[in-house]
């Protein structure tokens, strides 16, 4: 007498089990988490995103500047840096109106440039002072020589004829602008100077007799 049994019936030889998905609470409360992470990880980019648009542009100091220069625009660079909102530094978009502003205080080369380093535009040449423009061979200047910069623009072969030695007479100056020689050509420099004592040192700038000397910021020359 042969017995019915019930009930799943065992693999086939050889054949592998399938497992099946479970379907219930468990399977839905995997998914749910699932989504909660991919909703966190699209949390955290946007923030990364807002925190980078966040970043504001401001004007960084190209070079070492000293107290009492006058500020170019080959002086300055952009950089952009975050946290800077509640900082009083000069930004990008102030960069026309910062042009011709005097620096109260030096600036060193890579550091932001703060408002409170600003005083009030220059207005080169002011009253009294003429610009003067020369261009210097090698040797003539030091090196190290950088708009802003105090020096004493030394005359010679007899063009001042002054007290301070036959044929040489010193003036002091400031550096309104520089450009630095290429290879062994010559340097290209524009001078302030006291008026009286512009034609002297342009007839002798042309005359490629004048040798500029670089002063203490804090003396005269």
């Amino acid at each position: 007498m042969e017995t019915a049994t019930t009930g799943p019936k065992p693999p086939a030889a050889g054949g592998t089990p399938v497992r099946l998905l479970g379907s219930g609470p468990r399977r839905w409360r995997w998914l749910g988490f699932g989504v909660a992470l991919m909703a966190a990880g699209g949390l955290v980019a946007a923030v990364a995103v807002e925190g980078l648009d966040e970043r504001r542009g401001v004007l960084v100091a190209s070079g070492d500047l000293p107290a009492g220069h006058v500020v170019t625009a080959g002086d300055l660079r952009v950089a952009r840096l975050s946290g800077t909102d509640d900082l009083s530094v000069v930004g990008e978009d102030q960069l026309a109106a910062t042009v011709g502003r005097t620096l109260t205080v030096p600036v060193t080369e890579g550091a932001v440039l703060p408002e409170t380093a600003l005083g009030p535009e220059s207005g080169y040449p002011e009253a009294g002072q003429a610009m003067v423009g020369a261009s210097l061979p090698p040797g003539r200047f030091p090196v190290s020589l950088r708009a802003g910069a105090r020096v004493s623009v030394v005359v010679t072969n007899g063009q001042a004829g002054g007290a301070r030695g036959a044929g040489v007479e010193a003036y002091a100056a400031h550096v309104q602008t520089f450009e630095a020689a290429a290879a062994d050509g010559p340097a290209v420099i524009e001078l302030v100077v006291d008026a009286g004592d512009a034609a002297q040192i342009s007839a002798a700038a042309a005359a490629e007799q004048i040798t500029v000397v670089q002063v203490s910021p804090n003396g005269g020359a």
